[in-house]
Order: structure tokens, then sequence, then C-alpha cells
């Protein structure tokens, strides 16, 4: 749970210390208050990235080169308090516990967090990067050894592609040993993930209020390449190609999630499908977070009540506070959440400025 988060630098908003509540947070306001700001820095704690842009200076407030934003997380499991930080100044830095860190892997252990918003519906319609990063998130969390093993398969993948790029096929070839056994491990765990997660997904829209919208649900890894070989084999047909063109063609990279409604490709259901489908993908990953490892998600949520139906809005918020997790929603006014959600902390948030509740 994040009890305390501290945010300078970041867009428009204030520097600010926030004290947090372990269910709802409320953060109401007009358009361009800097709502949505504030999940964004949690996001960045969180993931070490913004889910609205890949350029960390853009969240750079406007006249400034410098961002932090500083939390304290109580870890249920463990009863233990860490604080977590990450700052940007021309590049990014994380930190844990005051000691400097090579990545933010070690910080994201500790805040596991989701996020909805306008654009995640549109993960069933785009390309697969979206439903990658979906998966690779949960494996992360919910798979031992899943980090390291992803970690060795895209070294292996990125001094490949650099080989074949400048055109030197056996410094190329050297890599493929611990790129194969590194990508077999990749693909065993996202396995295993994708085969509890349709389970988990209908459970979750179970305690939404529309497992009857799911039944059909279809849900498995096509894992980047031909399913009736191996990854070695895939390697070595591909090889010569690979050589080609400079860049690997199969492997784990061009994984994707075969989505099917009622045994059609949810892109071809309607809008409101692949809005509860993607809420209910999401959730289930928390669920599944929680069953393997007692830790719940902190759960972000930017304007998704003006996104969704008032009945699915309605069952979110209930399902949600049933379940106990903690959630930071935005919304125009604080009247949005109604009195589905019990004792929502309300936080005002005005020019840039977020005030809490008296």
């Amino acid at each position: 749970m994040l009890e305390e988060l501290r945010i300078q630098g970041v867009r428009n908003l204030e520097a600010t210390r926030l004290k947090l509540s372990g269910g709802f947070n409320v953060f109401a306001g007009a358009n361009g208050a800097g709502k949505t700001s504030v999940l964004e820095a949690c996001h960045l704690l969180s993931v070490g990235r913004s889910f609205r842009t890949q350029q960390l200076r853009r969240v750079v407030r406007e006249g400034e080169h410098y961002l932090g934003v500083g939390g304290t997380v109580l870890d249920p499991v463990s009863g233990t308090r860490h604080r977590l930080g990450v700052e940007w100044q021309g590049s990014r830095r994380s930190r844990l516990d005051g000691e400097w860190l090579r990545g933010h892997a070690r910080v994201a252990e500790w805040l596991p967090s989701r996020v909805l918003h306008a654009g995640s519906f549109d993960l069933v319609r785009e390309g697969p990067e979206e439903r990658r990063r979906l998966l690779d998130w949960g494996c992360f969390h919910g798979i031992a050894g899943y980090r390291e093993a992803w970690q060795r398969w895209r070294r292996a993948h990125e001094q490949r592609n650099a080989a074949l790029r400048q055109g030197q096929g056996s410094a190329a070839r050297e890599f493929e040993g611990p790129l194969v056994g590194a990508g077999e491990r990749v693909t065993r765990a996202r396995e295993e993930y994708v085969g509890e997660w349709r389970a988990r997904t209908l459970e979750a829209a179970g305690k939404l209020g529309f497992k009857e919208d799911l039944e059909g649900l279809d849900l498995r890894l096509r894992p980047g390449w031909e399913q009736r070989r191996s990854l070695a084999e895939a390697v070595d047909r591909s090889r010569s190609s690979d050589a080609e063109r400079g860049f690997a063609q199969v492997g784990p990279q061009r994984a994707d999630l075969v989505l099917k409604l009622a045994g059609r490709d949810a892109t071809e259901g309607s809008r409101g499908e692949q809005k509860r489908l993607v809420t209910a993908l999401v959730v289930g990953q928390g669920l599944m977070l929680e069953a393997r490892t007692g830790r719940s998600p902190l759960l972000l949520l930017d304007d998704v009540l003006s996104e969704l139906d008032r009945g699915v809005t309605a069952g979110l918020l209930g399902g949600l506070d049933t379940l106990g997790w903690q959630v930071l929603l935005t919304a125009v006014d604080h009247g949005a959440v109604g009195d589905r959600v019990r004792e929502p902390r309300m936080f005002h948030v005005e020019h840039g400025q977020v005030t809490p509740p008296d």
C-alpha cells in the first residue's frame, strides 16, 4: 500500500506531499487542473515510466529541469515499510531505501500498480506491444524467476541484433544459445501465466457484475514463432533471412495474446464489449497477484467512469470497494463515486494544487 506520495517538478503540479487512504482516493477538479498528473506520478514511481508519453522530459514541469517522485509503501506480506524514489534530470535514476539502483525493477517489486485510462481500451484493436507489456507485468510480479530470464533473453536478443546489423553473421550466431535458452524460459512462464489468467479474468468479470458478457472468452498465447517448432528450430530456419534484414524475425519479441469472445476475434466486438474485456483483464491480473503473492495492486483509474456505461461503472466501483484494494481515481467532481464506495478520501485539484481533505 502506498501510504505517502511526494511529487516535485511534475507537469503543472505544485510540489506536494499527500497522505493516502488504503481504499479509494478520489482526485476531483476541472479538466487541465492536474488530476491525471497525480496518477502519472504514481505510475512513474511504480513502473519507472509515464503512461502518457515515452519521453520523461515531457513530464517535467515547464521551465524546470528536474522531477522527483517519492513514496512510502507498507508491504502487507512482511509488514515492512520501504522508501521508494525516482527522479529525472537528463536521465532517470531510481532508489530504494536510500540506495541508488541500476534500473527500476527492485522499486517496481514493492509497488505493483495497474492503470486504466481512455487509451487502455484500445488494447484489443491496436498492435501487440501493449498486450505484451500487460502480459510481462503479470509475469514479472507473479512468476518466480521471470525477471531474470527476461533480462537474459533481452540482452542476448539485442546483442544478436547488433551483430546482424553489422553483417557479422558468425558473431550473431554466438548469441543464439543464450537467446534460445532464456527465450524458452520466458515463453514457458508466459504460457503458465496465460493458463490461469483466463479464469481470473472471468472471476473479475463476475465480481464487477458482467461475467455473462465474457462467458465465451478465449485467451491464449501466440509465442512469436510457429508453435509446432521449438524456438531453436525457428531461429535456425530464420537465420539467413535475419541476416538479410538485420534483425530477428522470430522469438518472444513477436509474442501476442489471442483474445476471442464467443468464437469471434475480440476486435470484432462492440466498443462496450472491448472495454469490459480490458477492465476484466486488468482486475483479473490483480486477483492473480493477490493469489500468488499476497499483495494487491495499486489501481489507477484516470477518468474511466466517463468511458464506461453506468452499469459497468457501478459494478467496477462496488466490486473494487469489496475487494479492498487501494485505488486512485480522477473525476470532474466528487459526486462521481456517489455512495458506492465506503469512506473515500477526497482531494481537490485546482491549477496544479492538490488540496487534501480537512
